[in-house]
């Protein structure tokens, strides 16, 4: 594959310069907060090791400040990278207002923050699904009941790019409709998530998460759109079982659906991810993740479809298990929904009318951690062709990450291809391509800054896609990113 050198060739002599300016001052604003931020929060010692966050163990960033969170110990139950590469290190940085009574270590309060749970429940760039048991783990770590954990997530960018075909952008980081000629400028928030997780005993809790996206403006570009976006109970205690169950609306466990890159998705997930209405069993322990969920009919969420409303007749099932090493560890995952938008015969995600007979899809995916290195894949495919095209869609991810540090902030270095096809070689619409490379900057464990420049390749729009590809588009990008949580 080749990548286009991003200068002369890609991008203006303008929009470079104001390209690298902002570089510069992204740069330097990211040192100034890592000097106010750790003057007041030490950095811990910056080891390979995978460090303990609550109620839970990750193998994601490698720092390992090696303090406990007041009163909370790691399960046998879910280690599986959970939190992703953004999670913030626990220990003296995850200190909380005095307001929220954590005295002696311990949680006595109604109501508190958890930082690294909010991280993992509210990031679209990690751990897809399976989310349930990142709220099964946070509910181990409590002594009080009720406990509401409260947070909020906020996700902003900057877009340089210039493409090789007036008024066609493939980037995928969100839907521009708005963008014409052959360069774009864009600055906004694409998204602010705020959750609750309600802990209602030691065997049930509720989570709640609402969502404000501006890829949900168009085509009248009014203030966004507000939803409820996942809303679901969990049954179950993983310190007493390793069997639990959940209903409502959430991800649906399919997959891994997730990425190595700082701030963009990958194509996997764009053609994939599964949200939808439903409730399921599953098991957690010692490394072994099951589920299996029963979902209701007509369409879901981005790919879940059944032909018929008013009953359950879509499933998924999704499994993985993990190898713990001396130097590392390694999962390898699977998963199957039986249901998916690519049954239709016109190229139309959103109205339930446009369905056809089920047509499933089955996920292979495998991540390993060696030392400071990540190594992560994934492929996807329907069982049958999709009627718009006359070929199964599949998709599929090779990525590679690196964690260390800037000086003395926290820093991820990563690069990643990922390309969905659904046609034969050679038509308009047989494939998007994209190409990412990237750094990620946490300057304190509640920021997080990441840089990226993004090479898009095709332009198959998944509507309208017969009519309005063009497989020799070229979109080179830079992308900034700004991520708070708290």
């Amino acid at each position: 594959m080749t990548v286009c050198r991003f200068g002369v060739d890609a991008i203006s002599v303008r929009q470079t310069g104001v390209a690298v300016c902002s570089l510069v001052l992204w740069l330097a604003l990211t040192v100034e907060l890592s000097a106010q931020a750790y003057s007041e929060y030490p950095l811990p010692q910056y080891t390979a090791s995978p460090y303990t966050v609550p109620g839970r163990t990750s193998a994601d960033t490698g720092l390992d400040p090696q303090v406990p969170v007041g009163g909370y110990a790691a399960s046998a139950g879910y280690s599986a990278w959970d939190a992703g590469p953004q999670a913030p290190p626990a220990g003296p940085m995850m200190a909380e207002p005095t307001w929220f009574d954590t005295s002696d270590g311990v949680e006595t309060s109604w109501i508190g923050l958890d930082t690294p749970t909010t991280w993992s429940m509210l990031d679209f760039q990690n751990r897809q699904s399976e989310k349930e048991l990142t709220v099964l783990e946070s509910q181990q770590s409590q002594c009080t009941y009720p406990r509401l954990i409260v947070g909020a997530q906020f996700r902003a960018s900057a877009l340089l790019g210039k493409t090789n075909t007036a008024d066609a952008f493939p980037y995928m980081g969100r839907f521009p409709p708005d963008f014409h000629g052959k360069s774009v400028s864009d600055l906004r928030l694409l998204q602010s998530n705020q959750d609750v997780i309600a802990h209602v005993s030691p065997w049930v809790s509720g989570y709640a998460e609402t969502l404000f996206s501006d890829v949900f403006t168009f085509p009248t570009f009014q203030q966004g759109s507000w939803q409820v976006r996942q809303a679901y109970a969990v049954i179950g205690n993983l310190n007493e079982s390793p069997f639990y169950a959940f209903i409502g609306k959430k991800n649906v466990n399919f997959g891994d659906m997730r990425t190595l890159s700082p701030f963009t998705q990958s194509i996997v997930w764009h053609y994939f991810g599964a949200l939808a209405e439903g409730g399921g069993v599953g098991y957690s322990q010692n490394g072994l993740n099951l589920s299996f969920t029963a979902l209701n009919g007509s369409r879901g969420i981005r790919v879940v479809d059944s032909p018929r409303g008013g009953r359950i007749n879509n499933f998924a099932a999704n499994g993985s298990y993990e190898f713990s090493f001396p130097w590392g560890d390694l999962m390898l995952g699977g998963g199957y929904i039986d249901g998916t938008i690519y049954n239709g015969s016109v190229a139309e995600h959103t109205s339930p009318q446009i369905t056809g007979p089920q047509n499933g899809a089955w996920d292979v995916n495998g991540r390993l951690r060696w030392d400071r290195w990540y190594f992560s894949g994934e492929y996807v495919t329907t069982e049958r062709r999709w009627p718009v095209t006359n070929h199964r869609v599949n998709a599929l991810r090779a990525e590679v990450a690196c964690d260390y540090p800037l000086g003395t902030v926290p820093a991820w270095w990563a690069m990643s291809w990922s390309a969905g096809v659904q046609g034969p070689l050679g038509a308009e619409f047989d494939k998007n391509e994209q190409f990412v490379i990237g750094v990620e900057l946490q300057p304190s464990p509640n920021v997080l800054f990441t840089v990226e420049y993004v090479r898009s390749m095709g332009f198959a729009p998944l509507i309208n896609i017969t009519t309005a590809s063009d497989r020799s588009v070229r979109q080179n990008s830079l992308v900034f990113g700004l991520v708070l949580a708290i």
